[in-house]
């Protein structure tokens, strides 16, 4: 939120993650992968300069024209190149989108992902979603409708106006959610669309890059983390990729692009040692 809040004082968009607290450096370090990034690639891409303090002690700028090896390097290299001082990136003219969250009771999570997955054949770049499965814990903190609670979700974001985006969205509306809350909202209001606890909480999970997201995978999923399923699972989301992301960013750094059609993720609440272990079993049984 120190970079993403700022720009949209200019009518400006970072291409940010889908958590508003998590460190700007390190996540682009990464590579960087947000509601941008079908049609604007990955954020590491967007980096036109860094500042970087190197394992001998040596402040160095690393951009374009000045330690080339570096400058590559650092866009999606990972965080083990040294200390990142400063870090320079493009911003976007972006100021509104139309984004939200379609919830569906867990019971139609198999209707809800094989629609979603022929959806995101048709869909432009313009369009980024993710259809999980998701428990909601019993905590006060978790608002009363979701309380306890078990959903298949589609989360997207249109870069553009509502009325095309309602056009857009309507084969999944036509499933006829329960809760609905996609509405044009301002660039920064994405940190909140992925619900990612505002709070430290102990949690573990992982994800995998998927080739194809097909009918197979989808009744795999459904019967380890469905509504008839026991699992220590919070949530499972499946990222639908492509775009931009799928092609070769002009003059781009150590992750120019993802080879993949769709990335998974699991997470669950890890309070103790015992649940830290079942979550990573279950995780690697869905990865399986």
């Amino acid at each position: 939120q120190d970079v993403t809040v700022p720009a949209a004082d200019h009518g400006l968009a970072a291409l940010a993650g889908s958590s508003p607290d998590v460190g700007v450096i390190g996540y682009t370090l990464g590579g960087g992968l947000g509601w941008l990034s079908r049609r604007y690639g990955l954020a590491a891409n967007s980096v036109t300069a860094a500042e970087v303090v190197t394992a001998d002690g040596r402040l160095a700028r690393a951009d374009a024209d000045h330690e080339p090896d570096l400058f590559w390097a650092v866009r999606g290299g990972g965080g083990n190149l040294g200390v990142v001082t400063a870090l320079e990136m493009r911003l976007i003219p972006v100021g509104e989108l139309y984004a939200g969250v379609l919830f569906f009771p867990i019971e139609r999570s198999s209707e809800v992902l094989r629609v979603w997955r022929e959806w995101t054949d048709t869909v432009p770049e313009e369009v980024s979603s993710l259809a999980r499965i998701m428990r909601f814990p019993d905590f006060p903190e978790v608002p009363e409708a979701m309380r306890g609670r078990a959903f298949a979700n589609v989360e997207a974001a249109y870069l553009g106006d509502a009325r095309t985006g309602a056009e857009w969205l309507r084969p999944l509306r036509e499933l006829g959610p329960e809760l609905d809350t996609v509405a044009t909202i301002a660039a920064p209001g994405l940190q909140t669309l992925h619900m990612d606890p505002a709070e430290p909480t102990a949690a573990d999970g992982d994800g995998v890059f998927l080739s194809d997201f097909p009918a197979g995978a989808i009744d795999a999923v459904i019967s380890l983390v469905g509504p008839n399923a026991e699992t220590p699972l919070s949530s499972f989301e499946v990222r639908h990729l492509g775009g931009a992301l799928a092609r070769d960013a002009p003059e781009g750094g150590a992750q120019s692009k993802i080879d993949a059609k769709f990335v998974t993720f699991t997470a669950g609440l890890t309070p103790t040692p015992e649940q830290r272990d079942a979550v990573r079993a279950h995780t690697q049984a869905l990865e399986d």
